[in-house]
């Protein structure tokens, strides 16, 4: 699970905590500072990737693990 929170560091408080234990009970958590940086001003909104927005559009060739000839000499 990703979940990414953008916020003033003015707004931490005790309830933002207790939101993340709740949240994530007793599993063991990883928290990243960054200064993040709005893009379009001060209230952007935080884009997120989506998994399998390019499904179906990305082809490899059935020949993708064939030995590549410039390497010849190196696999004798």
């Amino acid at each position: 699970m990703h979940t990414t929170y953008r916020l003033q560091a003015n707004e931490l408080n005790e309830d933002f905590i207790n939101s993340l234990k709740a949240l994530f009970h007793d599993k063991t958590i990883e928290i990243a500072v960054s200064d993040a940086v709005a893009q379009q001003g001060e209230n952007a909104p935080l884009m997120l990737r989506k998994a399998g927005a390019l499904a179906g559009r990305i082809k490899i060739g059935d020949d993708f693990d064939a030995p590549l000839p410039d390497f010849d000499e190196y696999q004798s």
